[in-house]
């Protein structure tokens, strides 16, 4: 069922809160709607789910308009950041509960609970109540209550960020697995670029109520088309036209006209150690796998990285190189 989202507008009073929003779901597809706080990613999800009205635009899912249909009438699964579990219930019961109101027969509802506590590996914790769970079963629990009415969409409000990093880094990995093996199409909200780039189809990156640019997340990361993509997913350098052809001259391109950056990610650029150079490392931060150099050239500072094939560190005198075709030209 492919979601249709058509010139949307959503105003608090007098502030725009989504302008001009133009977004398609397919079928099957992850899609990420990235961004800073106060973007509008929630305000277009509770847009999605019914739980918000909007003032101008179309919203359709599989050719039907969805402007007089309610939120308990969409037959979307939503799951909230704070899980939201009915604390006197078990995690059967919970995942059961919206089986119960559709009075669907006990035997295929238990049936139905166990294939999904199977499917988020919970088999073990069946009878406890929320609180006899962490945080990560907790939402596995929400999770797998959103599922089991079987939503023509399912709805993820930053489903994680609630979790610490490993608990967080796992589940990432295991809600993906289950979203393809079941083939709901799915739209998560989230703020960090690291869960989007990894999870999702297709990324919507958004900035003050507007998209800024929508793609996968190789061509949000590699091919960025405004300077807030770039800065915003990953690290950028951003060098105008004349200073991108006066410290590095060895590129090739050239700016598309003035009102264009070049943004230059740090592990494009190459740093060796050369007494005689001009620039000089000024800070260098280890990073594990990495460590992060900040290079002086005069004009101006860049953030180059190297993964220790050579031991830099402050002070050092370094000469710096990129690719002719290195960096891509942004939208200021």
């Amino acid at each position: 069922m492919q979601l249709k989202i058509r010139n949307l507008e959503k105003y608090y009073g007098q502030f725009q809160a989504l302008s001009d929003v133009n977004l398609d779901v397919g079928d099957e597809e992850f899609v990420c709607l990235l961004g800073p706080s106060g973007c509008g990613k929630t305000t277009l999800l509770r847009i999605i789910a019914g739980l918000e009205p909007y003032n101008a635009g179309t919203l359709e899912l599989a050719g039907k308009d969805l402007s007089s249909v309610g939120a308990q009438n969409r037959g979307f699964g939503i799951v909230f950041q704070s899980y939201s579990l009915f604390q006197h219930m078990t995690a059967a019961e919970n995942i059961g509960y919206g089986l119960r109101i559709r009075k669907i027969p006990p035997a295929e509802r238990t049936a139905k609970v166990q294939k999904l506590m199977e499917l988020v590996h919970l088999q073990s914790f069946s009878q406890r109540y929320p609180y006899q769970l962490s945080g990560g079963q907790q939402q596995r629990v929400a999770i797998a209550r959103a599922l089991a009415v079987e939503p023509a969409l399912l709805l993820l409000d930053e489903p994680l960020s609630a979790l610490d990093a490993r608990v967080r880094n796992d589940l990432r990995l295991e809600i993906r697995d289950v979203q393809r093996r079941l083939r709901i199409p799915t739209i998560m909200v989230t703020h960090d670029q690291e869960e989007a780039l990894i999870m999702a189809d297709k990324i919507v990156c958004m900035n003050a109520g507007k998209i800024e640019q929508i793609g996968t997340p190789k061509e949000i990361y590699s091919r960025p088309r405004t300077r807030f993509v770039a800065d915003f997913v990953g690290i950028s350098n951003f060098l105008t036209p004349q200073l991108a052809q006066s410290v590095l001259p060895e590129l090739g391109s050239q700016a598309p006209d003035a009102q264009h950056l070049l943004a230059l990610r740090p592990e494009d650029i190459s740093v060796s150690i050369s007494d005689d150079a001009q620039a000089r490392i000024t800070q260098a931060s280890f990073l594990g796998n990495v460590t992060r150099l900040t290079v002086d050239l005069g004009e101006t500072t860049l953030l180059a990285e190297s993964h220790h094939s050579q031991a830099l560190q402050t002070g050092d005198r370094v000469a710096i190189s990129v690719a002719a075709d290195a960096g891509v030209w942004v939208q200021a």
